[in-house]
């Protein structure tokens, strides 16, 4: 017959066996949480991977149109000078001018200098930070559409508040920041702020 003292011991017992249990609960609910937390900074770093992989196959294919595009330009640029050669020395010859030849070629060097930007391009991450709000911009394009040299659409982009990168330099940045995911420092998205930082020095 079991006395006062063995039910008091198997209390005792039960509440021990209790408190492991609760404890190893715990210890269960750490390991999920911690858990969760990995899968999300590694989806994160896998939608960086995503994002990197992307941008840079759009630079490519902003640069081969920018390459075609110089080509044509630097086509017509002969024609002009060609012709600005052969009309001018014409024209000038007609009037009896001696030096109608070294003016044509004068008229000829001034079309063929008369250069405009080709395949300058920039990433450009704006207020709403990365990977939410990032543009390509192809600069030496708008500053030819815009008549404006390309430092003057850099000055537009940076008062408009966005933060440009080349793109070897944004490649150098995403990469310190998936480290930075992985190690909890980070959490998508980020903002600008953060993203200077990264910049290295010099660039």
């Amino acid at each position: 017959m079991e006395t006062i003292a063995d039910f008091v011991q198997w209390i005792k017992a039960m509440r021990s066996e209790l408190g492991q249990q609760v404890i190893a609960v715990k210890k269960l609910a750490l390991a999920f949480s911690e858990g969760d937390i990995q899968l999300v900074r590694h989806d994160q770093v896998v939608r960086l991977r995503i994002l990197k992989s992307r941008i840079m196959r759009e630079v490519e294919d902003i640069k081969r149109m920018e390459s075609a595009a110089q080509m044509r330009s630097t086509g017509d640029a002969f024609l002009g000078a060609g012709a600005a050669f052969t009309f001018g020395s014409l024209f000038l010859a007609a009037k009896g001018r001696q030096d109608a030849s070294r003016i044509g070629l004068k008229l000829a060097i001034s079309t063929l200098s008369k250069t405009v930007p080709f395949g300058t391009v920039l990433i450009a991450v704006g207020k709403g930070g990365l990977p939410e709000d990032l543009t390509i911009i192809p600069v030496s394009r708008f500053a030819r559409e815009s008549n404006k040299t390309e430092p003057e659409v850099e000055v537009s982009l940076k008062h408009d508040g966005y933060l440009l990168m080349t793109p070897q330099v944004f490649t150098q940045v995403l990469d310190k920041v998936k480290r930075e995911v992985l190690d909890g420092s980070f959490s998508l998205p980020i903002n600008i702020d953060k993203l200077t930082k990264q910049i290295p020095e010099g660039c």
